[in-house]
């Protein structure tokens, strides 16, 4: 299997990736770094990277593993998801996991929508997340 890397800096430097089928895990941010360089730089990539009908988009939030709350009760977190949201649309792109979506809403990327939080194992979230992925890719690949 082969696996492609590309920094935020790389993508808005212009490199080409090809995303035919591809997983991309788009990490917004990582803290204690959200400030406002972090937010550009985070929009500007993700503006610049065009998603195909097959590709599949994973959020990654960094810096909290050794913080027992979940990430949209950490209150920098969801103001840096809110800032994110309101300039990209992210959580509304349909490349966007399912489980990355409701990360996002739960941050309060969309004030109409006020999501429900129900629980489930680290093991149903990796098998409805590889569903999504198998469905993107066997409905929209070449």
């Amino acid at each position: 299997m082969r696996v492609d890397v590309a920094s935020h800096e790389s993508v808005v430097a212009g490199r080409k990736d090809n995303l035919d089928q591809t997983v991309v895990v788009f990490s917004i941010g990582t803290a204690p770094y959200f400030n406002r360089k972090a937010l550009a730089t985070a929009v500007v990539s993700w503006r610049a990277l065009k998603f195909k009908p097959s590709s599949a988009v994973v959020i990654h939030v960094g810096g909290y593993d050794d913080d027992p709350r979940e990430l949209w009760q950490i209150p920098e977190v969801c103001a840096f998801v809110r800032r994110f949201c309101e300039k990209t649309k992210a959580h509304e792109d349909p490349a966007l996991d399912p489980m990355s979506r409701n990360l996002l809403l739960l941050c309060g990327a969309d004030p109409g929508i006020e999501p429900e939080v129900i629980m489930i194992s680290p093991d149903e979230s990796a098998d409805a997340t590889m569903d999504f992925f198998k469905s993107r890719m066997a409905n929209h690949g070449d």
